[in-house]
């Protein structure tokens, strides 16, 4: 028999079609909130690439923060078989562990694997890309599957490297 694993994720593996894409036989896919970490736009993506500005989209990175910050996203199980692939899309990353709550039932606890950008140069948002804006987009369109207070939820909890409070409230309006 074959072991399961459930993952957090945090990012594009939101978007059910995404994630499907990569690991058609994920299920049991639910929203949940961990503590501890932040979501941060801060890394050069090894295969998302934008040909009109000749450079890698920023993708989305899990940091350690303080203890009582609270980050959503979505858990799913899937099996071995399945968990190569997954760690070959997610190559720039490592798998540690981590413990989820349930969003709506905090007294459901989740014992998963997440994925950390491991040894990696900080990396800038490209705010006029178009390549850029699609990967937001397919992470919040799979926010939307789960209502709206988890995407307002995913916007709280999200923040972008080296960009200030004025250049972060004109990607959030360019979306909505």
């Amino acid at each position: 028999m074959s072991r399961t694993y459930k993952i957090f994720a945090y990012g594009s593996l939101i978007n059910q079609n995404s994630l499907t894409r990569t690991v058609p036989e994920a299920r049991n896919i639910m929203p949940v909130k961990t503590r501890g970490l932040k979501r941060v736009f801060n890394l050069a993506s090894t295969y998302r690439y934008d040909e009109q500005h000749q450079a890698p989209v920023c993708v989305l990175n899990a940091e350690v923060t303080d203890p009582a910050h609270v980050m959503n996203g979505i858990c799913f199980e899937m099996d071995e078989q399945s968990l190569d692939r997954l760690l070959a899309r997610e190559s720039g990353y490592d798998f540690c562990p981590i413990t989820a709550f349930g969003y709506y039932d905090e007294t459901e606890i989740i014992n998963a694997y997440y994925f950390k950008a491991r040894d990696f140069e900080p990396y800038r948002y490209l705010s006029s890309s178009k390549a850029q804006a699609h990967y937001l987009n397919l992470c919040l369109s799979g926010c939307s599957v789960f209502g709206q207070p988890f995407m307002d939820d995913f916007i709280s909890s999200t923040s972008f490297w080296d960009i200030d409070q004025d250049g972060q409230k004109a990607i959030w309006q360019e979306h909505f």
